[in-house]
């Protein structure tokens, strides 16, 4: 049974004072960069943090109430140069997730850097959410927050983001059947892009990496306030279980899973810095390669 999404029992005001319910599933954090366009181009783009601001603010991605705390998630728009009335923008986005326990930490969940995004803009834009409109600006947006949702919804019942992910591989198709740069129809085998990461999360074969997810999360980190030596203990086995699934099941490079070490990579080499078991490192190695020399530096202690 999910953890986060439960029924709701008569004692209503209990689940609203324990868990919190929301209207809206995000509680974001914007900025935009202008200092690379020179001061004669920024003048239509003045007001893009506080519109982008207000639509991820009140917009209702999964369509009924959040409950649980919001999803913390910040969201960078770096401005790269102007052509006629046409932009092209860096998108950064990474989400957190709160942690169980009485200092509520936080464990950075997904990060992702789109370089491909071009679009126009007025301004005081009225960014509106339509799932069978593209939108040059709103549609990008609109894909990484279902993701970023999903991701969320993952870490708290198992398979819980199912129906995010696909709304996120629907808008990335709306954008391929619209011509727009940097989405397609088909993920190309071990490349990265947009409807490689969510065709990975709808595909049936990584359910199971889905699930190992959860348990990182609900088994490992939020049981690390409770009692550390058996968090880690839990995360470890996990990690192990990862690799497994590596091994067996992962015959290409995975978006998915090198997206999930990125993000977690600074967090695990923390976790386990100067940890006695040699093999956690050795899985992580294994799972995650480009942040081998991070984990070495953990081992050593350091």
């Amino acid at each position: 049974m999910s953890k986060k999404y439960f029924l709701i029992i008569p004692l209503l005001f209990l689940i609203f004072s324990v868990t919190g319910i929301y209207a809206q599933e995000l509680q974001p954090t914007v900025s935009v960069n202008m200092d690379m366009l020179p001061a004669e181009q920024r003048i239509d783009i003045q007001t893009m943090q506080q519109d982008v601001m207000r639509y991820l603010s009140n917009q209702r991605y999964t369509g009924k109430d959040w409950q649980g705390p919001r999803i913390q998630v910040d969201v960078s728009i770096t401005l790269t140069g102007m052509s006629g009335r046409r932009y092209s923008a860096i998108l950064t986005v990474m989400s957190r997730r709160l942690l169980d326990g009485p200092e509520r930490g936080k464990s950075i969940l997904f990060r992702t850097l789109d370089k491909q995004w071009q679009f126009s803009y007025a301004p005081n834009s009225s960014i509106s959410f339509q799932s069978l409109r593209f939108d040059e600006f709103s549609t990008l947006l609109d894909f990484y927050m279902a993701i970023v949702i999903g991701m969320d919804m993952d870490t708290y019942g198992e398979l819980d983001g199912t129906q995010m992910f696909s709304l996120a591989k629907d808008l990335c198709r709306l954008g391929a059947s619209n011509g727009a740069a940097g989405y397609q129809n088909v993920a190309e085998p071990g490349e990265p892009s947009r409807i490689a990461l969510a065709t990975e999360l709808t595909d049936l074969r990584y359910e199971e990496f889905r699930k190992l997810i959860f348990a990182y999360h609900v088994d490992g980190m939020d049981s690390l306030a409770v009692n550390r030596k058996n968090g880690l203990m839990q995360v470890e086995n996990v990690i192990k279980q990862m690799a497994e699934f590596k091994r067996k099941k992962v015959t290409s490079r995975s978006i998915l899973m090198q997206g999930y070490f990125d993000a977690k990579a600074q967090e695990l080499a923390d976790l386990f810095r100067g940890y006695e078991k040699d093999e956690v490192f050795k899985n992580l190695m294994f799972l995650d390669v480009s942040n081998t020399t991070l984990y070495e530096q953990s081992r050593d202690g350091k």
